[in-house]
């Protein structure tokens, strides 16, 4: 028997050596691309391409998930601040309200990126009935007026609490959810 032996070089680095093959299209691959799944070490792509077949959403989801959210997002930014400490609770109510909404208007259907358009439009409008008041703060005017300082901050300081679990049961829900 005459042994072959040639260098191997990885797909997606092509200076690496490496003997590692995925076990579905046979590239070369080194360690730090393959991905370890139950049947075997597979490259990025073919890791890619089997989770594609769970994404199925179309561009319209996409135009569907943003003028769900901005609407949602906006009339609950007007509100929020209205609640004070009350705000906490309410960020995850809209997070779920907002992806429930989405998952009802597109059929269940999921994109791989559908959680990004949302969670921008969700921080976008959340910010411009906030933006008078972020300017305000930023631009130094709590100098001017010290006696308004421990409210604007507070209200700012809550607002920025209810932006942060409202973004995060969002997000959670569109990307792990049922």
């Amino acid at each position: 028997m005459s042994e072959t032996t040639s260098t191997h070089y990885c797909f997606y680095h092509p200076s690496v050596e490496t003997e590692l093959r995925c076990n579905k299209c046979g590239r070369y691959i080194c360690p730090k691309d393959a991905v370890r799944t139950p049947v075997g070490y597979r490259c990025k792509g073919c890791v890619k391409e089997q989770q594609d077949i769970f994404y199925n959403a179309t561009a319209l989801d996409y135009v569907l998930t943003a003028v769900i959210t901005c609407p949602i997002a906006f009339i609950a930014a007007l509100i929020v601040p209205r609640l004070s400490i009350f705000a906490i609770f309410v960020g995850p109510i809209v997070g779920i309200i907002i992806a429930e909404a989405i998952r009802l208007a597109t059929s269940k259907r999921r994109g791989r990126y559908m959680w990004i358009v949302a969670l921008v439009c969700l921080i976008g409008v959340t910010i411009i009935p906030l933006w008078s008041t972020l300017e305000f703060v930023l631009g130094g005017g709590l100098i001017f007026m010290p006696q308004e300082s421990g409210g604007i901050l507070l209200s700012v300081g809550l607002d920025a609490i209810y932006l942060v679990l409202a973004s995060g049961t969002l997000m959670a829900r569109m990307r792990f959810g049922k």
